[in-house]
């Protein structure tokens, strides 16, 4: 008769205070993100944040003091998701028109997909009447601008092309429009009609850059 080993006994990891403050910020993230998108930023108090994230107020204070610093968290942390979808999309596309078709099709999926692009249009918009967030978030914003600019011209290690830089502005100008359009009721197929005939002309801009001798 063979005597069975006794089952190896689970090892559970301890939940580090690291583990908990991410937890906490995943928690804040969302519940903010949804509050800014239903309710607009005036509404999106901490004691609401902190409520519709299930945590205390001291906990949540005690990584963002003030409203200021979880806005400026929340840009962070989209910023870094929206980079990450630009990367997939680009990722092993070689020719200027895969690329730009890729760029252009992230585009749109920002402003379809969820939530958190509106809420990112509500904390840039309250910056103009509130001083805390415009102190906080104004060094965050530049970083992100400055690295998509250069990330998605192809030309990190040199100043982009100037012709660039202004068609992205006025892509950015578009899906923030889009956005507010969207919120406001708009239908999404609409919108989607719309976006294609800007898509059109900002995609032979895009290529006329990439390559002026076409």
């Amino acid at each position: 008769m063979t005597v069975s080993s006794p089952p190896a006994p689970v090892v559970v990891r301890r939940r580090t205070q690291a583990d908990r403050s991410a937890e906490t910020r995943g928690k804040v993230i969302q519940a903010t993100v949804m509050l800014l998108q239903t309710q607009g930023y005036a509404a999106t108090t901490v004691q609401r944040i902190a409520k519709t994230a299930g945590v205390s107020l001291g906990a949540l204070q005690h990584q963002f003091p003030t409203k200021a610093q979880v806005m400026a968290m929340v840009l962070r942390h989209y910023a870094v998701k929206r980079a990450r979808l630009y990367r997939r999309a680009l990722s092993m596309k070689g020719s200027p028109e895969a690329r730009v078709d890729a760029m252009l099709d992230t585009m749109w999926r920002l402003v379809t997909d969820g939530p958190e692009f509106l809420a990112t249009v509500e904390i840039e918009l309250a910056r103009r009447s509130d001083p805390d967030l415009e102190a906080v978030t104004a060094p965050v914003l530049a970083r992100i601008d400055q690295f998509m600019t250069h990330w998605l011209s192809g030309r990190r290690m040199a100043p982009p092309d100037p012709r660039f830089v202004e068609l992205r502005l006025l892509n950015s100008a578009l899906l923030r429009g889009l956005a507010v359009e969207r919120a406001r009721g708009v239908p999404l197929e609409d919108l989607a009609r719309s976006f294609e005939v800007w898509r059109r002309f900002s995609r032979a801009e895009f290529l006329r850059i990439a390559d002026p001798s076409a």
